[in-house]
């Protein structure tokens, strides 16, 4: 049981620290006193500082991906406006805010992840795990086009643009406007 409190205590310790200074601007020795084991500890758990960031974005991605495969699972309506497209749609976006609530600090480095410039460590490691978000979404933007063919061919366009809409409303702190901003993607995909 303390194997497990003390890891656990290093991942927590560093994702408040890569969350509010970035993960390049963090040292092992910082982490290691902040967490207050000793090196030899951190390398025994993680082998190094990419290892525990690996950590932590496999264990928090694989938590946003398995909500994202649920909720974006589509079940077509095309007669009924309110039942098709915008259900899943509104779903999706209310995956994804309720993440970024209660994943506070998590999300903030997606976001740093997803926006910032390429040439950082954190950038270069969640590239492998942003991805599988993406595809989840572009395989419902695939379901979607089996009923609605005008999205045909733009499925991947389609899950980097509605991606895109979701964190950039996030980003912002704009969470309030999720419905209206689902509302005119959907309807710029059938304009």
């Amino acid at each position: 049981m303390k194997n497990q409190d003390t890891k656990n205590k290093i991942l927590e310790i560093a994702l408040d620290l890569f969350s509010k200074h970035g993960y390049d601007a963090i040292g092992v020795q910082t982490l290691c006193e902040k967490s207050g084991v000793t090196k030899p500890t951190l390398y025994y758990y993680f082998k190094n500082k990419e290892g525990v960031l690996k950590e932590l974005l496999n264990e928090n991605y694989a938590k946003l991906n398995g909500l994202l495969e649920i909720n974006s699972h589509y079940i077509p309506h095309p007669k009924i406006y309110e039942q098709d497209v915008i259900v899943t749609l509104t779903n999706v976006a209310q995956t994804y805010i309720k993440f970024a609530e209660k994943n506070k600090d998590f999300y903030k480095m997606v976001l740093n992840a997803t926006f910032a410039p390429n040439f950082g460590t954190l950038s270069k490691i969640a590239v492998d795990f942003n991805s599988v978000q993406y595809e989840i979404i572009e395989k419902m933007f695939k379901s979607m086009a089996r009923i609605h063919r005008n999205m045909k061919g733009a499925e991947k366009r389609l899950a980097w643009t509605f991606i895109g809409l979701i964190n950039t409303c996030i980003g912002l702190k704009r969470q309030d406007c999720m419905n209206e901003f689902v509302k005119q993607f959907m309807h710029g995909i059938f304009s």
